[in-house]
Protein backbone atom coordinates (compact mmCIF):
# COMPACT_ATOMS: atom_id res chain seq x y z
CA UNK A 1 0.00 0.00 0.00
CA UNK A 2 2.91 2.45 1.60
CA UNK A 3 4.80 1.66 -2.11
CA UNK A 4 1.50 2.36 -4.11
CA UNK A 5 1.39 5.73 -2.49
CA UNK A 6 4.88 6.94 -2.62
CA UNK A 7 5.55 5.58 -6.40
CA UNK A 8 2.08 7.41 -7.30
CA UNK A 9 3.66 10.45 -5.60
CA UNK A 10 6.87 10.24 -7.17
CA UNK A 11 5.47 9.86 -10.91
CA UNK A 12 3.50 13.14 -10.03
CA UNK A 13 6.31 15.27 -8.83
CA UNK A 14 7.70 14.22 -12.10
CA UNK A 15 5.31 15.34 -14.21
CA UNK A 16 4.74 18.39 -11.97
CA UNK A 17 8.55 19.23 -10.35
CA UNK A 18 7.64 23.23 -8.94
CA UNK A 19 5.09 21.55 -6.57
CA UNK A 20 8.35 20.04 -5.01
CA UNK A 21 10.70 23.14 -5.37
CA UNK A 22 7.25 25.15 -4.24
CA UNK A 23 6.98 22.34 -1.20
CA UNK A 24 10.85 22.65 -0.27
CA UNK A 25 10.52 26.54 0.24
CA UNK A 26 6.90 26.58 2.25
CA UNK A 27 8.32 23.66 4.62
CA UNK A 28 11.86 25.85 4.57
CA UNK A 29 10.72 29.44 5.07
CA UNK A 30 8.89 28.67 8.41
CA UNK A 31 11.88 26.65 10.01
CA UNK A 32 14.10 29.88 9.09
CA UNK A 33 11.59 31.90 10.39
CA UNK A 34 11.25 29.33 13.66
CA UNK A 35 15.45 29.71 13.77
CA UNK A 36 15.28 32.94 13.48
CA UNK A 37 12.23 33.51 16.06
CA UNK A 38 14.82 30.99 18.54
CA UNK A 39 17.76 33.03 18.11
CA UNK A 40 16.19 36.60 18.94
CA UNK A 41 14.33 35.27 22.22
CA UNK A 42 17.48 33.53 23.30
CA UNK A 43 19.17 36.72 23.05
CA UNK A 44 16.38 37.93 24.36
CA UNK A 45 16.44 36.46 27.39
CA UNK A 46 20.12 36.73 27.94
CA UNK A 47 19.91 40.41 27.69
CA UNK A 48 17.10 40.52 30.56
CA UNK A 49 19.13 38.20 32.52
CA UNK A 50 22.40 40.20 31.82
CA UNK A 51 20.32 43.79 32.83
CA UNK A 52 19.01 41.87 36.08
CA UNK A 53 22.13 40.71 37.01
CA UNK A 54 23.66 44.18 36.53
CA UNK A 55 20.36 45.74 38.84
CA UNK A 56 21.14 43.49 41.24
CA UNK A 57 25.31 44.57 41.35
CA UNK A 58 24.11 48.11 41.29
CA UNK A 59 21.46 47.94 44.21
CA UNK A 60 24.37 46.39 46.44
CA UNK A 61 26.66 49.00 45.25
CA UNK A 62 24.69 51.67 46.54
CA UNK A 63 23.44 49.96 49.75
CA UNK A 64 27.40 48.93 50.34
CA UNK A 65 27.88 53.08 51.09
CA UNK A 66 24.69 53.57 52.88
CA UNK A 67 24.81 50.67 55.04
CA UNK A 68 28.47 51.19 56.35
CA UNK A 69 27.22 54.58 57.95
CA UNK A 70 24.47 53.05 59.64
CA UNK A 71 25.78 49.32 60.16
CA UNK A 72 26.21 49.86 64.14
CA UNK A 73 22.46 50.93 64.42
CA UNK A 74 20.23 47.87 63.40
CA UNK A 75 17.33 49.55 63.93
CA UNK A 76 17.96 52.19 61.39
CA UNK A 77 19.58 49.59 58.68
CA UNK A 78 16.70 47.68 59.22
CA UNK A 79 14.20 50.19 58.15
CA UNK A 80 16.02 51.55 55.48
CA UNK A 81 16.09 47.80 53.81
CA UNK A 82 12.61 48.05 54.21
CA UNK A 83 12.13 50.86 52.00
CA UNK A 84 14.45 50.32 49.49
CA UNK A 85 12.41 46.49 49.05
CA UNK A 86 9.35 48.38 49.13
CA UNK A 87 10.04 50.59 46.15
CA UNK A 88 11.60 47.72 44.09
CA UNK A 89 9.17 44.81 43.77
CA UNK A 90 11.95 42.65 41.86
CA UNK A 91 13.60 42.17 45.23
CA UNK A 92 12.25 39.14 46.77
CA UNK A 93 14.90 39.19 49.40
CA UNK A 94 17.73 42.23 51.03
CA UNK A 95 19.58 40.90 54.35
CA UNK A 96 22.95 42.08 55.86
CA UNK A 97 24.66 39.51 57.39
CA UNK A 98 27.63 39.18 59.69
CA UNK A 99 30.54 36.55 60.10
CA UNK A 100 30.85 35.01 63.58
CA UNK A 101 34.09 33.63 64.60
CA UNK A 102 33.87 29.51 63.15
CA UNK A 103 33.10 31.63 59.73
CA UNK A 104 29.46 30.81 60.12
CA UNK A 105 27.31 34.13 58.96
CA UNK A 106 24.26 35.78 61.06
CA UNK A 107 21.77 37.30 59.62
CA UNK A 108 21.99 40.79 61.22
CA UNK A 109 18.65 42.77 59.15
CA UNK A 110 16.47 41.71 56.70
CA UNK A 111 13.81 42.18 54.51
CA UNK A 112 12.24 39.41 56.18
CA UNK A 113 12.58 40.03 60.05
CA UNK A 114 11.78 36.75 61.21
CA UNK A 115 15.03 35.50 59.48
CA UNK A 116 16.98 37.93 61.94
CA UNK A 117 19.31 36.30 64.27
CA UNK A 118 19.10 33.14 61.99
CA UNK A 119 22.73 31.59 61.25
CA UNK A 120 23.29 30.89 57.53
CA UNK A 121 25.82 28.30 56.32
CA UNK A 122 25.82 28.55 52.69
CA UNK A 123 29.39 28.17 50.96
CA UNK A 124 28.56 30.92 48.35
CA UNK A 125 28.55 33.61 51.23
CA UNK A 126 32.44 32.58 52.36
CA UNK A 127 33.25 32.57 48.75
CA UNK A 128 32.33 35.82 48.28
CA UNK A 129 33.54 36.90 51.67
CA UNK A 130 37.04 35.52 51.68
CA UNK A 131 37.61 36.57 47.87
CA UNK A 132 36.58 40.24 48.51
CA UNK A 133 34.18 39.95 45.62
CA UNK A 134 30.86 40.31 43.89
CA UNK A 135 29.32 36.58 43.63
CA UNK A 136 26.36 36.73 41.20
CA UNK A 137 24.83 33.61 40.42
CA UNK A 138 21.58 32.43 38.55
CA UNK A 139 19.17 30.15 40.91
CA UNK A 140 15.65 28.40 40.30
CA UNK A 141 13.13 27.89 43.16
CA UNK A 142 9.81 26.34 42.92
CA UNK A 143 9.71 26.94 39.26
CA UNK A 144 10.68 31.29 39.88
CA UNK A 145 14.29 31.89 38.62
CA UNK A 146 16.19 34.19 41.07
CA UNK A 147 19.70 36.23 40.59
CA UNK A 148 21.42 35.82 43.91
CA UNK A 149 24.50 38.51 44.29
CA UNK A 150 26.33 38.55 47.56
CA UNK A 151 29.21 41.17 47.96
CA UNK A 152 31.64 41.54 50.79
CA UNK A 153 30.49 45.60 53.04
CA UNK A 154 33.95 47.54 54.15
CA UNK A 155 33.95 50.07 57.02
CA UNK A 156 34.06 53.46 55.80
CA UNK A 157 37.80 53.71 55.69
CA UNK A 158 37.63 50.48 53.80
CA UNK A 159 39.98 48.32 55.82
CA UNK A 160 38.20 46.20 57.65
CA UNK A 161 35.52 43.92 56.74
CA UNK A 162 32.01 44.52 58.97
CA UNK A 163 29.47 42.29 56.74
CA UNK A 164 27.71 40.74 53.60
CA UNK A 165 25.13 42.61 51.65
CA UNK A 166 22.83 39.58 50.01
CA UNK A 167 19.79 40.51 47.67
CA UNK A 168 17.94 38.23 45.27
CA UNK A 169 15.89 39.49 42.37
CA UNK A 170 12.95 37.50 41.30
CA UNK A 171 12.80 37.18 37.06
CA UNK A 172 9.04 36.04 37.18
CA UNK A 173 7.71 39.16 35.38
CA UNK A 174 10.29 39.15 32.87
CA UNK A 175 10.26 34.86 32.10
CA UNK A 176 6.33 35.47 31.62
CA UNK A 177 6.97 37.94 29.11
CA UNK A 178 9.35 35.73 27.01
CA UNK A 179 7.03 32.69 27.86
CA UNK A 180 4.37 34.92 26.38
CA UNK A 181 6.34 36.16 23.19
CA UNK A 182 7.94 32.65 22.51
CA UNK A 183 3.79 31.52 22.87
CA UNK A 184 3.20 33.95 20.31
CA UNK A 185 6.05 33.32 18.13
CA UNK A 186 5.15 29.45 18.06
CA UNK A 187 1.60 30.74 17.09
CA UNK A 188 2.38 32.74 14.01
CA UNK A 189 4.74 29.76 13.03
CA UNK A 190 2.25 27.26 13.69
CA UNK A 191 -0.18 29.77 11.15
CA UNK A 192 2.70 30.36 8.90
CA UNK A 193 2.93 26.38 8.11
CA UNK A 194 -0.78 25.46 8.21
CA UNK A 195 -0.85 28.64 5.62
CA UNK A 196 1.91 26.83 3.85
CA UNK A 197 0.21 23.59 3.28
CA UNK A 198 -3.08 25.46 2.58
CA UNK A 199 -1.07 26.88 -0.21
CA UNK A 200 0.57 23.40 -1.46
CA UNK A 201 -2.86 21.92 -1.47
CA UNK A 202 -3.92 25.06 -3.77
CA UNK A 203 -0.77 24.51 -5.97
CA UNK A 204 -1.57 21.19 -6.23
CA UNK A 205 -5.27 22.04 -7.28
CA UNK A 206 -3.66 24.74 -9.64
CA UNK A 207 -1.17 22.53 -11.51
CA UNK A 208 -4.58 20.04 -12.16
CA UNK A 209 -6.60 22.69 -13.65
CA UNK A 210 -3.70 23.61 -15.78
CA UNK A 211 -3.50 20.21 -16.90
CA UNK A 212 -7.45 20.49 -17.52
CA UNK A 213 -6.76 23.33 -19.22
CA UNK A 214 -4.73 21.99 -22.02
CA UNK A 215 -6.22 19.47 -22.49
CA UNK A 216 -9.70 21.56 -22.84
CA UNK A 217 -7.18 23.22 -25.96
CA UNK A 218 -6.09 19.98 -26.96
CA UNK A 219 -9.55 19.14 -27.80
CA UNK A 220 -10.36 22.65 -28.82
CA UNK A 221 -8.16 22.74 -31.46
CA UNK A 222 -8.58 18.89 -32.40
CA UNK A 223 -12.36 19.96 -33.00
CA UNK A 224 -10.94 23.26 -34.72
CA UNK A 225 -8.71 20.99 -37.11
CA UNK A 226 -11.65 18.53 -37.94
CA UNK A 227 -14.06 21.58 -39.09
CA UNK A 228 -12.02 23.12 -40.73
CA UNK A 229 -10.59 19.39 -42.56
CA UNK A 230 -14.58 18.69 -42.97
CA UNK A 231 -15.71 21.57 -44.62
CA UNK A 232 -12.47 21.95 -46.67
CA UNK A 233 -13.05 18.61 -47.94
CA UNK A 234 -17.36 19.02 -48.58
CA UNK A 235 -16.80 22.15 -50.21
CA UNK A 236 -15.21 19.87 -53.59
CA UNK A 237 -18.32 17.78 -53.67
CA UNK A 238 -20.37 20.53 -53.42
CA UNK A 239 -19.28 22.51 -56.14
CA UNK A 240 -19.31 19.15 -58.21
CA UNK A 241 -22.90 18.76 -56.86
CA UNK A 242 -23.85 21.93 -58.34
CA UNK A 243 -22.18 21.59 -61.59
CA UNK A 244 -23.60 18.18 -62.88
CA UNK A 245 -27.02 20.21 -62.00
CA UNK A 246 -26.16 22.68 -64.07
CA UNK A 247 -24.94 20.28 -66.54
CA UNK A 248 -28.31 18.33 -66.79
CA UNK A 249 -30.55 21.11 -66.48
CA UNK A 250 -29.26 22.60 -70.11
CA UNK A 251 -28.86 18.93 -72.14
CA UNK A 252 -32.32 18.21 -71.06
CA UNK A 253 -34.33 19.73 -73.39
CA UNK A 254 -38.07 19.37 -72.38
CA UNK A 255 -38.25 19.87 -68.70
CA UNK A 256 -41.74 19.56 -67.09
CA UNK A 257 -42.82 22.52 -64.66
CA UNK A 258 -42.53 20.02 -61.76
CA UNK A 259 -38.66 18.95 -62.71
CA UNK A 260 -37.96 23.03 -63.39
CA UNK A 261 -39.10 23.33 -59.65
CA UNK A 262 -36.92 20.40 -58.15
CA UNK A 263 -33.73 22.07 -60.34
CA UNK A 264 -34.59 24.63 -58.38
CA UNK A 265 -35.30 23.64 -55.32
CA UNK A 266 -32.00 21.55 -55.65
CA UNK A 267 -29.96 24.90 -56.42
CA UNK A 268 -31.08 26.35 -53.62
CA UNK A 269 -30.28 23.42 -51.39
CA UNK A 270 -26.55 23.15 -52.75
CA UNK A 271 -26.61 27.15 -52.27
CA UNK A 272 -27.42 26.64 -48.76
CA UNK A 273 -25.22 23.49 -47.83
CA UNK A 274 -22.16 26.03 -49.63
CA UNK A 275 -23.07 28.66 -47.37
CA UNK A 276 -23.14 27.21 -44.51
CA UNK A 277 -19.47 25.56 -45.36
CA UNK A 278 -18.52 29.01 -45.86
CA UNK A 279 -19.58 30.02 -42.21
CA UNK A 280 -18.28 27.53 -40.72
CA UNK A 281 -14.71 27.93 -42.15
CA UNK A 282 -14.94 31.38 -41.37
CA UNK A 283 -16.01 31.26 -37.94
CA UNK A 284 -12.56 28.53 -37.88
CA UNK A 285 -9.98 31.28 -39.38
CA UNK A 286 -11.60 34.12 -36.92
CA UNK A 287 -11.21 31.69 -34.07
CA UNK A 288 -7.62 30.16 -34.77
CA UNK A 289 -6.53 33.86 -35.59
CA UNK A 290 -6.19 32.65 -39.31
CA UNK A 291 -8.09 35.97 -40.84
CA UNK A 292 -6.04 38.36 -43.07
CA UNK A 293 -7.32 42.16 -40.67
CA UNK A 294 -4.14 43.90 -41.97
CA UNK A 295 -5.46 47.70 -41.91
CA UNK A 296 -5.70 50.34 -44.62
CA UNK A 297 -6.67 53.77 -44.34
CA UNK A 298 -9.80 54.04 -46.78
CA UNK A 299 -12.89 56.07 -47.78
CA UNK A 300 -16.27 54.19 -46.64
CA UNK A 301 -18.23 56.17 -48.70
CA UNK A 302 -16.88 55.08 -51.54
CA UNK A 303 -16.62 51.50 -50.52
CA UNK A 304 -20.66 51.83 -49.50
CA UNK A 305 -21.68 52.97 -53.52
CA UNK A 306 -20.22 50.04 -54.41
CA UNK A 307 -21.40 47.55 -52.72
CA UNK A 308 -25.19 49.28 -52.91
CA UNK A 309 -24.57 49.08 -56.91
CA UNK A 310 -23.78 45.21 -56.33
CA UNK A 311 -26.47 44.46 -54.17
CA UNK A 312 -28.85 46.74 -55.97
CA UNK A 313 -29.94 43.19 -58.41
CA UNK A 314 -30.67 41.48 -54.92
CA UNK A 315 -32.96 44.21 -53.67
CA UNK A 316 -34.90 44.42 -57.27
CA UNK A 317 -35.34 41.06 -57.52
CA UNK A 318 -37.78 41.12 -54.22
CA UNK A 319 -38.86 44.26 -55.79
CA UNK A 320 -37.62 46.47 -52.93
CA UNK A 321 -35.65 49.85 -52.92
CA UNK A 322 -32.26 50.09 -51.80
CA UNK A 323 -30.88 53.54 -51.83
CA UNK A 324 -27.63 55.19 -49.61
CA UNK A 325 -27.03 58.36 -48.40
CA UNK A 326 -23.00 59.09 -47.69
CA UNK A 327 -21.58 61.96 -45.65
CA UNK A 328 -20.47 64.88 -47.74
CA UNK A 329 -16.83 65.33 -47.09
CA UNK A 330 -13.51 63.82 -47.22
CA UNK A 331 -13.19 61.18 -44.66
CA UNK A 332 -11.67 58.16 -43.83
CA UNK A 333 -11.29 55.22 -41.26
CA UNK A 334 -8.70 52.50 -40.80
CA UNK A 335 -9.77 49.03 -41.73
CA UNK A 336 -8.75 45.87 -43.85
CA UNK A 337 -10.72 46.59 -46.72
CA UNK A 338 -12.02 42.94 -47.12
CA UNK A 339 -13.37 42.82 -43.88
CA UNK A 340 -15.17 46.59 -43.65
CA UNK A 341 -16.56 45.39 -46.90
CA UNK A 342 -17.41 41.65 -45.70
CA UNK A 343 -18.98 43.68 -43.05
CA UNK A 344 -21.61 45.52 -45.27
CA UNK A 345 -22.35 42.86 -47.51
CA UNK A 346 -23.72 40.65 -43.80
CA UNK A 347 -25.48 43.35 -42.97
CA UNK A 348 -27.23 44.53 -45.79
CA UNK A 349 -27.79 41.27 -47.54
CA UNK A 350 -29.23 40.49 -44.33
CA UNK A 351 -31.96 43.44 -44.17
CA UNK A 352 -32.58 42.29 -47.81
CA UNK A 353 -33.30 38.69 -46.53
CA UNK A 354 -35.70 39.61 -43.83
CA UNK A 355 -37.69 42.62 -45.52
CA UNK A 356 -40.79 41.70 -47.64
CA UNK A 357 -42.35 44.89 -48.58
CA UNK A 358 -40.41 48.55 -48.60
CA UNK A 359 -36.66 48.88 -48.75
CA UNK A 360 -33.72 49.66 -47.47
CA UNK A 361 -31.65 52.69 -46.36
CA UNK A 362 -27.72 52.84 -46.04
CA UNK A 363 -27.19 56.72 -44.12
CA UNK A 364 -23.61 57.73 -42.73
CA UNK A 365 -22.69 60.61 -40.27
CA UNK A 366 -19.78 62.01 -39.10
CA UNK A 367 -19.51 63.11 -34.87
CA UNK A 368 -16.16 65.13 -35.60
CA UNK A 369 -16.05 65.69 -31.60
CA UNK A 370 -15.88 62.44 -30.73
CA UNK A 371 -13.77 61.11 -33.67
CA UNK A 372 -16.11 58.65 -35.09
CA UNK A 373 -17.87 57.48 -38.76
CA UNK A 374 -21.65 56.05 -38.48
CA UNK A 375 -23.25 53.52 -40.94
CA UNK A 376 -26.57 52.92 -40.13
CA UNK A 377 -28.65 50.28 -41.84
CA UNK A 378 -32.10 50.66 -41.79
CA UNK A 379 -35.23 48.39 -43.14
CA UNK A 380 -38.85 47.90 -43.20
CA UNK A 381 -38.55 43.99 -42.43
CA UNK A 382 -40.23 42.08 -39.97
CA UNK A 383 -38.13 43.26 -37.25
CA UNK A 384 -36.55 41.69 -33.94
CA UNK A 385 -38.49 41.61 -30.23
CA UNK A 386 -37.07 42.05 -27.28
CA UNK A 387 -35.98 39.22 -26.38
CA UNK A 388 -34.87 37.78 -29.49
CA UNK A 389 -31.88 41.22 -29.36
CA UNK A 390 -30.64 39.44 -26.28
CA UNK A 391 -29.33 36.57 -28.13
CA UNK A 392 -29.15 37.83 -32.06
CA UNK A 393 -25.12 38.03 -32.19
CA UNK A 394 -25.10 34.41 -30.83
CA UNK A 395 -23.28 31.44 -33.07
CA UNK A 396 -26.47 29.61 -34.86
CA UNK A 397 -28.92 32.05 -33.55
CA UNK A 398 -31.62 32.85 -35.64
CA UNK A 399 -34.86 34.77 -34.82
CA UNK A 400 -37.68 32.15 -35.76
CA UNK A 401 -41.28 33.32 -36.36
CA UNK A 402 -43.86 33.01 -38.48
CA UNK A 403 -42.48 35.28 -40.76
CA UNK A 404 -39.59 34.29 -41.19
CA UNK A 405 -39.85 30.17 -41.26
CA UNK A 406 -39.25 29.78 -45.01
CA UNK A 407 -35.78 32.26 -44.86
CA UNK A 408 -32.48 29.92 -45.42
CA UNK A 409 -29.44 30.89 -43.42
CA UNK A 410 -26.94 29.00 -40.83
CA UNK A 411 -27.08 31.61 -38.05
CA UNK A 412 -23.52 32.63 -38.06
CA UNK A 413 -23.41 35.99 -40.07
CA UNK A 414 -24.23 38.26 -37.06
CA UNK A 415 -21.60 36.48 -35.31
CA UNK A 416 -19.15 36.62 -37.67
CA UNK A 417 -20.06 40.40 -38.57
CA UNK A 418 -19.87 41.37 -35.04
CA UNK A 419 -16.13 39.20 -34.31
CA UNK A 420 -15.32 41.30 -37.18
CA UNK A 421 -16.17 44.75 -36.22
CA UNK A 422 -14.49 44.44 -32.84
CA UNK A 423 -11.53 42.75 -34.31
CA UNK A 424 -11.06 46.72 -36.05
CA UNK A 425 -12.22 48.37 -33.14
CA UNK A 426 -15.31 48.74 -34.51
CA UNK A 427 -18.44 48.27 -32.46
CA UNK A 428 -21.85 47.39 -33.88
CA UNK A 429 -25.73 47.86 -32.70
CA UNK A 430 -28.95 47.03 -32.92
CA UNK A 431 -32.77 49.06 -32.43
CA UNK A 432 -35.51 46.72 -33.66
CA UNK A 433 -39.36 46.13 -32.97
CA UNK A 434 -41.32 43.31 -33.97
CA UNK A 435 -43.07 44.55 -36.97
CA UNK A 436 -41.38 47.70 -37.12
CA UNK A 437 -38.03 47.09 -38.96
CA UNK A 438 -34.43 46.74 -37.66
CA UNK A 439 -31.99 49.33 -37.78
CA UNK A 440 -27.88 48.45 -37.59
CA UNK A 441 -25.63 50.90 -36.71
CA UNK A 442 -21.90 50.20 -36.80
CA UNK A 443 -19.23 52.84 -35.66
CA UNK A 444 -15.83 52.97 -36.72
CA UNK A 445 -12.89 55.39 -35.23
CA UNK A 446 -12.44 58.57 -37.42
CA UNK A 447 -8.84 59.11 -38.67
CA UNK A 448 -6.74 62.00 -40.80
CA UNK A 449 -5.17 61.16 -43.61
Amino acid sequence: MFKDFFSRVLKFIKQYPAVLYSFLLIVILPLLLYYNTFLILKSFQENIDYSFQTKALTIENILETLLSDFFDNPEVLQQKIEEIAQENSEIKELSILTQKPGGKFIVLVSQNPDEIGIEVQDPSFALSYSQDNALANLRTKENERFWNVMKPIFNKEGSEKIGLINISLSLKDADALVTQTIFRSYIIVLIIILFSLFLILQHTRLFGYVSLSKKLQEIDKMKDDFIRMTTHELRSPIITVVGYIDILEEEIKSLTKKQKESFRRAKISAKNLSDLVEDILEVSRIEQGRLDFAPKIISPSRAIKIIVEELGIKAEQKKLSLDSEVAKGNYYIKVNPKRFRQILVNLIENSIKYTFKGGISITTRVEEIRKRYIIEIKDTGVGISAEAQKRLFERFYRVKTEKTAGVQGTGLGLWITKQLCEKMNGQIFVESMGGMGTKFTVVFPLIEK
